[in-house]
């Protein structure tokens, strides 16, 4: 403002109309910044009427013990080693509606399967995804991709990405995960009766964004252990941590490096799209005749009709970075407490191998892959990849924005509610719910005994309802295809069972606290 004033003054103009033009730039810049201060102040007001509203709306339902009057449970959340255990004594002391408070936000835990089912089946057009807190820290990556959108954008999105993960691209998915695994096999046997520990943690996450990376974008798996542990990785990394501690955006250097990271990953999947799209329009517009999931959802774009414009393809790269995030981090833990527990129940471990052998014949050494029907016959391995989704809860809670009034589970609920699905605290209500016991999900087994109407609503780790997982089928198709030839082929040995059991307990989805050491015979 001075600079521009002290610029007026050298202008060849009379005096006055200087001094009048000086005025007038002083009065700009107040108007701006009453209009700022105006802002803020409305800002301010309608979060603070929004959470009263809430506070005085949810009263009925029963509190969390103990509690300040300024902070809330704020200090019994950030003292716990683990918030979301910290809700689940809640809900266990408390019952399955609990109400709490962060500061003057008020926060409601459901850990009962007929509230998941409303706030995830029947009346789910009324819960949003929360994207002023839980989702915040991802949005810098994954914008309005499927994980991330509301409402109409977001049901638009699902039609155009649901064709990408069609019967043929599941059948896709068994040589893919098969090639991979394989690959896997032969780095693993320069391990076998070393005594060098492997961290199987570390080679799932390769692993994985190895199958997904060459399933969405028909990457070499060079390609992919070049491009996402450098890029996607750290970056990842970064946003779970900023869940619970957000103010890690401000530190500058910290900033500069996940903002440069970003670009960079930005960068390449739009190089890779828009090559994608030059090679279809030098084929006549054609795909080419093995598709990848890219390959399908232009193909769903073109079909829709609409015109392509630098906002599809920012859409798009976002969708991209989706199926990464949904395609590697889930099958990754499942497939790393799945050989925990293996290494630990020899029973378990025996019947794993003994339905594998049918499957794949000599350890599955060899060009030979089973068809997608068989791999979907395989009932016990999916059972132990199941329950290790149940112990784990590798995405322990999940969080909605009520968007309008609401009745759930006996209380009014108004609209503006903060809600906490607690898919642990549902996961946990199987009898010895600590015990591994994939028996639980084999025919006629516990999971089957529950109630038909809140069946599925007992085990959440893709969801339920419309916003389900779109990725669930392939996951679990590929998880057993790489549980069938390992389980065979090796055997896993923690160097410390105990501190291998070790959850992390800050980290979504859940991972070991230190690694998954093993060594191999």
């Amino acid at each position: 403002m001075e600079h521009l004033i002290s610029s007026l003054e050298r202008l060849p103009v009379p005096p006055e109309h200087r001094q009048q033009a000086a005025l007038a730039v002083v009065a700009l810049g107040a108007g701006l910044t009453l209009l700022l201060f105006a802002r803020l102040v409305a800002s301010f007001l309608r979060g603070a009427s929004r959470w009263l509203r809430v506070a005085v709306g949810t009263s009925t339902v029963p509190r969390a013990p103990g509690g300040g009057l300024f902070l809330g449970h704020a200090l019994q959340l950030a003292s716990a080693p683990c918030p979301w255990e910290r809700m689940l004594e809640w809900a266990r002391a408390t019952g399955p509606l609990v109400r709490f408070n962060i500061l003057q936000r008020t926060g409601l835990i459901v850990s009962d399967p007929q509230g998941a089912k409303r706030v995830f089946q029947t009346k789910q057009k009324l819960y949003d995804k929360d994207l002023d807190f839980s989702y915040k820290p991802f949005l810098s990556i994954l914008g309005t991709g499927l994980v991330t959108a509301n409402g109409a954008h977001w049901q638009k999105q699902r039609l155009l990405m649901a064709p990408a993960l069609r019967i043929d691209m599941l059948d896709a998915i068994i040589p893919i995960a098969k090639t991979a695994v394989d690959r896997l096999c032969k780095q693993l046997e320069a391990y076998r009766g070393t005594g060098q520990p492997v961290d199987l943690e570390e080679e799932f996450r390769l692993l994985t964004l190895q199958i997904i990376g060459e399933a969405i974008l028909s990457l070499p798996p060079d390609e992919c252990d070049r491009v996402f542990p450098h890029l996607y990785l750290p970056v990842m990394e970064e946003n779970n941590r900023r869940v619970l501690a957000p103010w890690r955006q401000f530190y500058p250097l910290t900033a500069i490096r996940y903002n440069s990271k970003v670009n960079q990953l930005n960068s390449y999947i739009i190089g890779i799209i828009r090559a994608r799209r030059a090679a279809r329009a030098a084929n006549g517009g054609k795909p080419p005749a093995k598709p990848d999931i890219l390959d399908r959802v232009l193909t769903a774009a073109e079909e829709s009709g609409e015109a392509w414009t630098a906002a599809s393809e920012v859409q798009l790269c976002y969708e991209v970075k989706t199926f990464l995030l949904a395609g590697h981090e889930t099958s990754s833990a499942m497939l790393c407490w799945s050989f925990y527990e293996l290494s630990q129940n020899r029973t378990a471990l025996d019947k794993v191998r003994a339905e594998a052998a049918a499957l794949f014949p000599n350890g599955g050494a060899g060009d030979a892959v089973p068809s997608r029907e068989a791999v979907d016959g395989m009932d016990y391995c999916l059972a132990v990849l199941k329950e290790a989704l149940r112990k784990y809860s590798v995405v322990p809670v999940v969080t909605r924005n009520l968007n309008a009034d609401d009745e759930l589970m006996g209380h009014s609920i108004p609209c503006g509610s903060w809600l906490i699905v607690h898919v642990q605290g549902i996961h946990h209500q199987y009898q010895e719910p600590l015990a591994f016991r994939p028996e639980r999900y084999m025919p006629g087994g516990e999971y089957d005994q529950f109630p038909e109407d809140i069946r599925p609503y007992m085990f959440l780790p893709f969801i339920q309802g419309p916003r389900n997982c779109l990725g669930q089928y392939f996951a679990l198709l590929e998880a057993r295809v790489v549980l069938s030839v390992l389980a065979q082929r090796f055997t896993f040995t923690p160097t410390d069972p105990k501190s291998a059991g070790e959850t992390n307990p800050i980290v979504i989805p859940v991972a070991p606290l230190n690694g998954m050491k093993m060594l191999v015979t």
